[in-house]
């Protein structure tokens, strides 16, 4: 059985190549709008949508009406759709370029100071418009090195597939693999280089439960972990934003320079995880549209996570 998924997986990974290479030569314009087409097609269906409406009534609730969280829906979806494409046909070697034109970093100072700073930083980066483009963006404009964190998929061959579209970015890959990916990270910092990393996915019971757009939600530690034991890290919250719909990004970046630690490593994790929920919603309240709204940011039905308080983050 498992030479079969194996050999499947296989013939998989030569589909997308070819999709690649398809997607390569279309013009932008008919990726777009194939990406649009299949984003509403599924959109109308209602298919998967439920977890998006759900998200928008837990952090929205009566203050949008249903028709704005059906246009934002519908927007957040096309994202989901285009970044997909954008992704794999930045992959191929003839792409890239044009591809990483499409995307502005804002303040564009910022990241030509953090390109010319000896020291490492993080980067915090929201699951907003089309992150992995980001790293595409860099590594095209600026010299100094970064590093995703990326948990591996359940598909070794598909995962390597991944992979090496983001090594052809210019962009590093850390995999995580239990403690040893943060003690990877923390190296690449005092190496005076950039790690990525996405924290706002539901963490379950080991996450720090922190508000984000308002309601608690159990987040991951390791970007505020990896920046507090990074000598002299610097710390930038990253959230990409969509341009209606459409091929043209804007990064917003922020940067963190006023955490004052204390002498507990563990709260001061959870305090700036919370200060990086904080810079990321602000964000995203602000342009809803591009946030991936279709993962179970606040986790499961009945998850019973609690707030933060006076003795430190609760946990769910």
């Amino acid at each position: 059985m498992r030479a079969l998924v194996d050999r499947l997986e296989r013939l998989a990974v030569w589909a997308l190549r070819g999709v690649v290479a398809l997607l390569a030569w279309l013009p932008l314009g008919v990726v777009q709008t194939i990406g649009r087409g299949s984003a509403d097609l599924v959109f109308f269906t209602g298919f998967k949508m439920g977890v998006v409406y759900a998200n928008l009534d837990t952090v929205f609730g009566d203050t949008k009406s249903h028709a704005e969280k059906r246009r934002i829906a519908r927007s957040a979806n096309r994202n989901l759709f285009l970044t997909v494409l954008e992704m794999l046909r930045a992959s191929h070697p003839s792409a890239g370029d044009a591809m990483a034109s499409s995307v502005a970093f804002e303040p564009e100072s910022l990241a030509h100071d953090l390109d010319g700073d000896p020291r490492g930083a993080v980067i915090a980066t929201a699951h907003s418009g089309n992150f992995d483009q980001l790293g595409l963006a860099w590594s095209r404009r600026f010299t100094k090195p970064a590093w995703g964190v990326m948990k591996p998929l359940r598909s070794p061959h598909i995962g390597r597939f991944l992979v090496e579209g983001r090594e052809r970015f210019g962009f590093g890959v850390i995999d995580v693999q239990g403690m040893s990916s943060m003690l990877r990270a923390v190296r690449r910092i005092h190496a005076g280089e950039i790690v990525c990393i996405l924290p706002d996915q539901y963490a379950r019971s080991y996450g720090a439960v922190v508000d984000f757009l308002g309601v608690p939600a159990s987040t991951h530690r390791g970007a505020a972990s990896v920046a507090l034991q990074g000598k002299d890290a610097r710390i930038i919250v990253a959230v990409d934003v969509r341009i209606d719909d459409g091929p043209r990004h804007v990064c917003h970046l922020t940067e963190i320079t006023d955490f004052a630690r204390s002498d507990d490593f563990e709260a001061d994790v959870d305090r700036l995880t919370q200060r990086i929920c904080d810079e990321m919603g602000d964000v995203v309240a602000r342009h809803p549209e591009s946030y991936w709204w279709h993962h179970r940011r606040w986790g499961h039905p009945g998850s019973n996570v609690r707030r933060i308080g006076k003795g430190g983050v609760a946990r769910s």
